[in-house]
C-alpha cells in the first residue's frame, strides 16, 4: 500500500479501495476503517514501513472490506476501535455480521475466510445524534448517513477532510456494479443528498477517490441510480419477488452469480430495489399460494409510457 498525503495530518493507504488515516503524531495514528481480512499483510507491512502505530480505529460501517480487521489490531496492538451504535451492535457476533454480509446460515459466517475472527466489542459506541467525536486527543465529526447499513457514519478528520466510506461510490466503480447494494435505497439516496451540503476541504470516498468537490459526483449518482432502479421495473411484466427480480437481472445483464453467497447478495440487493419501486408507488405487496408477490401497479405502466430518455445513457451492463 502506498501512503499518500491528502491535507495536513489526514493520508490515504491506496489498495483497490482507499483506507484513509490521521496521523496523531509521528508514529501513531487513527485509521478510517481497516479494509478486508485479506489485506491484513499488507496492510501491516504498510504501517510497518511508513513507521505508523494504529492507535485507533473510528470504522464507517460492519461490511467485510472495512471492517475486516477491526478485531485484529484491537487484539494485537490494543487498538481503541470507535463504531456506530448500529454497527457496533453488528460486529458484536457472528449473528450480527450474518445480518450485514449477505450469507445463508450461520455455518457460512463461521467458515468464511473473510469474516473468521472478526466479532469484537467496540471501545467507543458513537451513539445517535453524536456530531462529534473526541477520540486519542484528537477531535473528528461524525455524520450519520444510513441507507448503505443502518447505521452508517461518514467521518470528518480535523483537517476538514470528509471520508465518505460507502455513502457513495463514483465514476467506474458505480458504473460497473453488478448489484449496487443499498440496506435501503430511499435512505441511501437521501444520505447522499445529505452529502452533497456539507462543505469540507476534501472528500475520500472509499471505492474509489479523492476530490475537492463531491457536490457534482454526488448527482450523477443520485441519477444514475434512480434511473437504473426504473431500468429494472422494465424486467417485471407483471409481478416479481426478490428472486425472479436477481434472476432477471443476472440474465438480461449477462451475469453468473458464482456461488451461494454472490446469489444470497443478489437477492439481498434485490429486495432493497422492490422497497424503492414500492415506495414509488410502481409496485404493491401481495400474497398469492401463501408467498409474497410484488406486482406492477396500473400507474407504473401509464407511467412508463410517458418517460423520456434517460438523464444518463444506458451503461449495457449492470456491473
Amino acid at each position: 500500500m502506498e501512503l499518500e498525503q491528502v491535507k495536513g495530518s489526514t493520508w490515504v493507504l491506496k489498495s483497490w479501495e482507499l483506507i484513509p488515516l490521521y496521523r496523531l503524531d509521528d508514529h501513531r495514528c487513527v485509521l478510517l476503517d481497516t479494509g478486508l481480512a485479506e489485506q491484513r499483510e499488507e496492510l501491516e507491512q504498510a504501517l510497518q514501513d511508513y513507521h505508523l502505530f494504529p492507535a485507533g480505529v473510528i470504522c464507517s460501517h460492519a461490511h467485510i472490506d472495512h471492517m475486516g480487521n477491526n478485531a485484529f489490531l484491537q487484539e494485537k496492538y490494543g487498538t481503541q476501535v470507535a463504531m456506530s451504535l448500529g454497527e457496533a451492535g453488528h460486529q458484536f457476533s457472528y449473528l450480527g455480521l450474518n445480518a450485514t454480509n449477505y450469507l445463508l446460515s450461520q455455518e457460512d459466517v463461521r467458515q468464511s475466510p473473510a469474516l473468521k475472527d472478526t466479532p469484537m466489542v467496540a471501545d467507543r459506541i458513537i451513539l445517535p445524534g453524536e456530531k462529534t467525536l473526541s477520540f486519542l486527543g484528537a477531535d473528528f465529526t461524525i455524520l450519520s448517513t444510513p441507507g448503505h447499513t443502518p447505521d452508517h457514519i461518514c467521518i470528518g478528520t480535523p483537517d476538514n477532510v470528509l471520508y465518505l466510506g460507502d455513502a457513495m461510490m463514483t465514476g467506474r466503480t458505480l458504473h460497473h456494479s453488478k448489484f449496487p447494494y443499498a440496506f435501503s435505497m430511499q435512505e441511501y439516496l437521501d444520505s447522499m443528498r445529505l452529502v452533497r451540503t456539507v462543505p469540507a476541504d476534501k472528500y475520500v470516498v472509499a471505492h474509489y477517490g479523492v476530490y475537492d468537490e463531491i457536490l457534482p459526483l454526488v448527482d450523477m449518482e443520485a441519477r444514475f441510480l434512480a434511473q437504473r432502479m426504473l431500468d429494472l421495473l422494465d424486467l417485471v411484466d407483471d409481478y416479481t419477488t426478490p428472486k425472479l427480480l436477481a434472476s432477471a437481472i443476472c440474465r438480461t445483464y449477462k451475469i453468473d452469480a458464482g456461488d451461494i453467497r454472490d446469489m444470497a447478495y443478489f437477492e439481498e440487493a434485490s429486495l432493497a430495489y422492490i422497497n424503492y419501486l414500492r415506495g414509488l408507488g410502481h409496485l404493491e405487496a401481495c400474497i398469492e399460494d401463501n408467498q409474497i408477490i410484488y406486482r406492477r401497479t396500473a400507474a407504473s405502466f401509464a407511467k412508463a409510457k410517458a418517460r423520456e430518455e434517460a438523464v444518463l445513457p444506458r451503461t449495457g451492463q449492470f456491473r
